[in-house]
């Protein structure tokens, strides 16, 4: 079980900031590193500010977010689209919220995208504070293969 820094955006705008104990694959920076997670239906987080501990029922969410900082850097403009094609492997994608945000990412081609609720999403942007997105399926409007990186 890894204890990871997470940015859980719900569908209603509300940005909640805590540690989720969670059982996944980490790498040795502890990011998540498998696309193939299981997230359970409710997760637990621990405050990043002293708080109460919450549980979030896993479908209130848009998208949950692995993040290097809980401040991140404010005045950061994050790039949200890859140019030119993405140097890493798998299927580039490109998003659309149901609150009109777009955004693009790498995913594994693997049954997960069309099985899961979500899947795990790597960001273009390898300067910004997320270091990998669990996107809910349920809060897209448009899901697009833009094209696919893979080993030959």
């Amino acid at each position: 079980m890894a204890r990871l820094k997470v940015v859980a955006h719900k569908k209603s705008g509300q940005l909640v900031k805590g540690y989720a104990d969670l059982s996944v694959p980490v790498d040795r920076h502890g990011n998540p590193e498998s696309s193939a997670i299981a997230l359970p239906k409710s997760i637990h987080l621990e405050p990043s500010d002293h708080g109460r501990p919450q549980n979030i029922a896993l479908d209130t969410l848009k998208a949950l977010f692995f993040v290097k900082s809980f401040e991140g850097d404010p005045s950061y403009a994050e790039t949200k689209f890859f140019n030119p094609e993405p140097k890493i492997e798998g299927l580039w994608v490109h998003l659309t919220f149901a609150d009109s945000e777009v955004t693009e990412g790498i995913v594994h081609n693997g049954l997960e995208i069309l099985n899961d609720a979500g899947f795990l999403m790597k960001p273009p942007d390898p300067q910004s504070n997320n270091n990998a997105v669990y996107v809910l399926k349920s809060s897209l409007s448009n899901f697009r293969v833009v094209g696919v990186k893979a080993r030959y």
